[in-house]
């Protein structure tokens, strides 16, 4: 299954829908979520008729300025649950686990002094036990190592949004390609750009489709790159949880469990963060132990 995640800056002309287009044709996702159309409900919903997306759900833009969308194709189980100026949310049905997990297509306050109240928001989407995965623009960073250029980003607002993340149990699914997904295309010495369109996903998210990963797309006419979320159902998981997993000191006297976390430990696993990477290799190493 795919997902295209994209703040379009404006499907209101001819070029932006165009490179939809071409996205659509060439990627094929299941499901387009796009930010700041700058459109309201009928010229929104023409959009997902002219390129066959069965269903939408449209969040209308206030004045020239925000609107959401997304659009799904019919063959996809999916039930909204509620939307705002900031966010889609709903269930998506996993036919192979016979199980619903949530889905949050969000989009962080573009004004500083109004975060906290997005991330208030995106703090209370936290499902109890289900599967949990979020994209979009956040419209943050978490740390300095997300931006090149500009002014620093004062340390109280990144740690809000670390702070969320970690009370949502939420992980990074990393990048591939670009690393940095908006830019202000300045060609002087205010040259500035950031990772802040992004994915995370929870652990039950994870173990179920444990092949996954985001691909970061050129940016043509936007000044935010599309991000087209990939993942697949691993059946050779299937039954496994994280949560069960414990290593046991002794095992490294066993023939050959030396050899076998070291070769885990050594595979190229991606462009991801130093964490995520150590997190994939564990989650991989206690697969192969069982």
């Amino acid at each position: 299954m795919k997902l295209l995640s994209w703040n379009c800056r404006g499907l209101g002309n001819s070029r932006t829908v165009q490179t939809l287009g071409f996205l659509i044709k060439e990627k094929g996702p299941d499901f387009i979520f796009l930010i700041e159309t700058k459109l309201a409900g009928s010229r929104a919903r023409n959009i997902a008729c002219r390129f066959k997306y069965d269903c939408c759900v449209v969040v209308d833009a206030m004045g020239r300025s925000g609107g959401l969308m997304l659009m799904w194709k019919n063959e996809v189980e999916y039930e909204l649950l509620n939307y705002s100026n900031r966010h889609i949310n709903g269930f998506v049905y996993s036919e192979e686990t016979n199980s619903k997990w949530l889905l949050t297509c969000f989009y962080g306050d573009p004004v500083t002094s109004c975060r906290r109240a997005s991330w208030q928001m995106l703090k209370s989407f936290k499902p109890a036990s289900r599967g949990w995965c979020a994209i979009g623009d956040f419209n943050e960073i978490l740390t300095m190592g997300d931006k090149v250029g500009g002014r620093d980003r004062g340390e109280a607002q990144m740690r809000m949004f670390r702070e969320v993340v970690e009370e949502g149990q939420l992980f990074d699914l990393g990048w591939k390609g670009l690393k940095y997904t908006w830019c202000n295309r300045h060609e002087d010495s205010t040259f500035t750009k950031e990772r802040i369109d992004r994915a995370f996903a929870n652990r039950g998210w994870k173990s179920v489709y444990s092949e996954s990963y985001v691909d970061v797309l050129p940016a043509i006419c936007s000044d935010h790159c599309p991000l087209l979320l990939s993942f697949h159902y691993n059946r050779a998981r299937e039954g496994w949880s994280p949560f069960q997993f414990k290593y046991d000191v002794s095992w490294s006297k066993e023939k050959g469990c030396k050899e076998l976390v070291a070769a885990q430990w050594q595979k190229v696993t991606g462009e991801r963060g130093k964490i995520q990477n150590a997190q994939h290799k564990l989650e991989d190493c206690s697969l192969k132990l069982k």
